[in-house]
């Protein structure tokens, strides 16, 4: 997933937009935030993990907040604070980081935490057993890729001269690892902990965030309550609980009966709530700087031909997935989401030509089309009706697709992995406010590895690498916009995704609820909000 300075133009604006008058955001109750009483909360699907190194995707980034911390965070906005580090600093020219940690922060089970705690921490998401998609974030580390590779017992460049001192020396100067440093991944964990559990800390999550988990019932619910031994200001309620499972009609149901303070609402009620006077107030509609997509796995056939990639560009009919989804969103014509916010005026424009995609397909040999597989997440309905649209379009062109409906987590593992599945829907929302996140991420093929992959496509491009490790490089803000504007216009002349949408989610919020102004990163700040009764 953010300080931000003017050297970076291209930086995420993220706002809410309310439907009707505004409601939980602005009320003639108290705005001085309140402590005590329970937050009740639901989430369709348990997660697949909490753990700093495994989760990595939206839904589970605000949970993670209630329970853990790092060295830095992000403010109201998009600027970079200290949350661990009492002080930091960055070398001239920009490759060692030196953080001073701040007395008196401590773990769930009473221990201070240590700069040897977040050694361990780095090290665990370096360690290829961990299975971390992470991973790829850290190696710009001096000694990362050794160490991950198995040719060094620690990284070089990860040094604690004394138990509240972190120096962290890169290979290169790399402007985004500040950013890097504000995600989940390089949360601190207790390193005897997890070194006692082992792949089982999950089961035994303990951090250094204002909650601690009291109770854990696998696909029925989550019980969060304060960590004695947390000295932040947040962490306002007493407590918070998540129910797991029930669909969007009985979310919505609760939450008008005050059985909950915060659902997301599916497109139904949405709509429902946005007719009806009475409950107006209750909806909250959130932009969000996402892309959801369908890649092309560019190192399996038929997608290792740039003329198949660009007929699958040309067959899907986008604007019709929208509806189809009931989703609230607009059309993506490019990498890169407009909420970060971002402009290419150089992209390549591909509109939906089925014609095109047809000649496209002769060129390439495909004049009957082919038979392909297309995944994607069963627990995500809209995602079901995308796929069902994106197979009807196909069948228009000769291309027969086989839905492959999967879990979550049999999902993450398949598509990170090398040469298992040829084409899926995903998506992908900013983890820090820079192009970057979106085109060196997911799009490098300098950072492909053969499991735990972010860059799903497997799409490497030498022109693309090397404008990405430019910017990546560069502090001048007017290079790094050029550099990236190149980039995403060579990617998407190469075809290795399908950009489908940018969405917008509708929340549903108890008129109790305060402290729900939607964060440009985190989405949510759990552990701010607060009840007023």
């Amino acid at each position: 997933m953010k300080p931000i300075t003017p050297a970076v133009k291209t930086l995420l604006l993220l706002g809410a937009l309310l439907a009707g008058h505004p409601c939980p955001l602005a009320s003639a109750k108290s705005d001085s935030p309140r402590r005590g009483g329970t937050l009740h909360l639901v989430h369709p699907t348990d997660w697949r993990s909490l753990d700093p190194a495994i989760a990595f995707d939206a839904d589970a980034a605000p949970i993670q907040k209630l329970l853990f911390r790092g060295l830095l965070n992000f403010g109201e906005g998009i600027e970079l604070v200290a949350d661990q580090a009492a002080d930091w600093s960055v070398s001239p020219e920009g490759r060692i980081y030196t953080f001073q940690l701040r007395p008196g922060a401590c773990f769930a089970h009473g221990r201070e935490v240590e700069a040897e705690d977040y050694i361990f921490s780095f090290e665990r998401i370096l360690d290829p057993k961990t299975g971390s998609p992470g991973q790829t974030y850290f190696l710009d580390i001096l000694g990362a890729e050794q160490f991950n590779r198995g040719q060094a017992a620690h990284v070089s460049g990860l040094r604690a001269p004394d138990r509240r001192t972190l120096v962290i020396e890169l290979k290169q100067p790399r402007f985004v690892f500040r950013y890097v440093l504000a995600m989940n991944f390089a949360n601190v964990l207790p390193r005897e902990l997890v070194r006692r559990y082992g792949s089982d800390f999950q089961y035994h999550l303990i951090g250094s965030g204002p909650y601690c988990v009291s109770e854990w019932r696998r696909n029925i619910r989550w019980r969060f309550e304060r960590n004695p031994y947390y000295s932040g200001s947040d962490g306002f309620v007493d407590a918070v609980e998540i129910m797991i499972g029930g669909d969007a009609m009985l979310h919505a149901m609760m939450l008008e009966r005050g059985e909950l303070d915060r659902a997301l609402a599916g497109p139904a009620e949405a709509v429902r709530f946005q007719r009806d006077p009475r409950l107006r107030r209750f909806l909250q509609r959130v932009d969000t700087a996402n892309t959801d997509y369908l890649f092309l796995n560019t190192e399996m056939k038929p997608f290792d031909d740039v003329r198949v990639r660009r007929a699958m560009n040309h067959a899907l009919d986008k604007e019709r997935y929208i509806r189809l989804a009931g989703s609230f969103g607009t059309v993506a014509h490019g990498i890169v989401p407009p909420a970060m916010p971002w402009s290419n005026p150089g992209l390549p424009a591909c509109d939906h030509d089925p014609a095109a995609a047809r000649a496209l397909l002769r060129e390439a040999g495909y004049p009957d089309g082919f038979k392909t597989e297309l995944w994607f997440i069963l627990s995500r309905p809209a995602d079901a009706r995308i796929a069902a649209g994106i197979q009807q379009d196909l069948r228009e062109i000769g291309v027969k697709a086989d839905l492959k409906p999967v879990s979550y987590a049999a999902f993450e593992v398949k598509v990170r992995s090398r040469r298992e599945v040829p084409c899926g829907l995903w998506g992908w929302m900013e983890d820090y406010p820079d192009p970057s996140n979106f085109l060196d991420v997911l799009l490098n093929g300098d950072r492909i590895t053969d499991a735990d992959c972010n860059n799903q496509a497997f799409y490497n491009n030498p022109n693309v690498n090397a404008r990405l490790e430019q910017a990546g490089a560069s502090n001048d803000p007017d290079e790094r916009l050029r550099l990236f504007r190149e980039a995403e216009s060579l990617v998407m002349r190469d075809a290795p995704w399908v950009p489908i949408l940018h969405e917008q989610i509708p929340v549903l919020n108890s008129p109790r609820l305060r402290g729900n102004r939607p964060h440009p990163v985190w989405l949510w700040r759990l552990e701010q909000m607060w009840i007023d009764d």
